[in-house]
């Protein structure tokens, strides 16, 4: 079978940016964490370390295979290494990044890093926590009214084939915190949905086979065998729960509804159960582009009616996978569908992208990658695999983001 003009083959995208080892030093993700920890407070942000002292941020390459002996030496010698120009460790300046002047306290303000994006910050020495970012005031308009956007809606892609059980436990036991971080950081009175969606694009509500399986981060199944798998809703649905890109629903809901001057517990408690729920059923041929882009698109409007905001509104897609993607059609096909639902918003400029994913995913450019880094902005991203960590993903750093981007958005009407 033929693939028809719509689909094409996956090819790399841009290339990432991303300051790495000269020395291709190989590591678990969770290695990574010990080791910063062991480097003299060091902290880990995704995939990349961070000297407290000097606010000099480190990359290191994340994959499947074996710890490295060396990494927390190397930590250490970051950490206490000033640097100089052409240097493997910090800006090769000699300079921290990002140092501003020092506040009372004696703690500079330092520059976190996450997947290329700079952000200011400083460290909670009253609590020794983790560095709080300052996010800035709220911009004004020309009468001196604070700007900002009215809604936010976090739509989620949750993996729902097998082998996610852990994955989505791990990421509503983080899910909480993020929550009352988001809270803290968004305009009061700011109205929120949260909706969640899968990748399964054929099981629907019976029982299927689709056995699939994966080399060197893609499928090696047929591209026929790949389209067999993936029945849009144009197409007829096939009754799953949050399957073709309808939303899951939950506690007879499909999205929860709440604003920032609500308590969240309620909110907290619906994603929390909503995120296991979604299960394991699914089918094995993960259409995790798919599933974002048709969340919002025309064919599911009625049954995803209310969700998607356009005008004043930021949309945050995040995707949990343990696979590479296998969403046949082209990259701008599933793009222009989620840009299209916010053109009176400004498109790009009003969605962000995030994900935990297979480390592979990011490393080859994977189709999922290529989706979520087509809107502009670099995503925020961490390891699947490191479940100890998903709070340095879904946290701070993400709420900041979506915070930040909101002060950018004019307020609907």
């Amino acid at each position: 079978m033929a693939a028809p003009d719509r689909f094409r083959d996956v090819r790399p995208g841009p290339v990432r940016e991303l300051v790495r080892w000269p020395v291709d030093f190989h590591y678990g993700a969770r290695a990574s964490r010990l080791s910063a920890r062991l480097a003299h407070g060091a902290r880990y942000v995704n995939d990349r370390t961070q000297c407290p002292r000097t606010g000099r941020a480190l990359a290191f390459p994340m994959t499947k295979t074996s710890q490295s002996p060396v990494l927390a030496f190397l930590a250490v010698a970051a950490c206490n290494n000033p640097g100089s120009a052409g240097s493997s460790f910090g800006t090769g300046t000699g300079e921290p990044v990002g140092t501003s002047s020092s506040s009372s306290t004696g703690v500079d303000a330092t520059t976190a890093i996450v997947d290329g994006t700079a952000t200011d910050a400083s460290s909670d020495s009253a609590t020794g926590g983790p560095p709080k970012l300052d996010v800035g005031a709220p911009a004004t308009g020309t009468t001196g009214e604070p700007m900002g956007c009215t809604y936010v809606d976090l739509l989620f892609v949750i993996d729902n084939s097998l082998s996610m059980s852990e994955y989505q436990a791990a990421l509503a036991a983080s899910f909480p915190a993020f929550v009352d971080e988001m809270y803290s950081q968004l305009p009061p009175a700011t109205d929120l949905h949260v909706g969640i969606t899968t990748t399964d694009f054929y099981c629907g509500s019976g029982s299927c086979s689709c056995s699939e399986f994966v080399f060197n981060c893609a499928t090696t199944a047929s591209d026929s065998q790949v389209l067999d798998h993936y029945n849009t809703p144009d197409q007829g649905n096939n009754g799953g729960n949050g399957s073709q890109g309808r939303l899951f629903e939950y506690g007879g809901m499909t999205y929860f509804a709440t604003n920032t001057a609500d308590d969240p517990a309620a909110l907290k408690t619906w994603f929390t159960g909503a995120a296991t729920a979604a299960g394991e059923d699914g089918c094995s041929f993960e259409m995790s582009s798919a599933g974002a882009a048709y969340a919002v698109g025309p064919d599911n409007a009625a049954d995803n009616a209310g969700f998607l905001r356009d005008e004043g509104a930021v949309l945050m897609v995040f995707v949990l996978s343990d696979e590479p993607d296998k969403s046949p059609e082209d990259i701008a096909v599933y793009h222009d569908m989620v840009t299209a639902a916010k053109t009176g918003c400004g498109g790009d400029d009003c969605i962000l992208t995030a994900g935990l994913l297979d480390p592979c995913v990011p490393d080859t450019e994977q189709t999922v990658w290529q989706f979520l880094s087509s809107f502009g902005k670099t995503p925020t991203y961490g390891s699947i695999e490191d479940t100890f960590a998903y709070s340095d993903v879904v946290g701070t750093a993400l709420a900041q983001i979506v915070s930040e981007t909101c002060q950018t958005i004019p307020p609907a009407g």
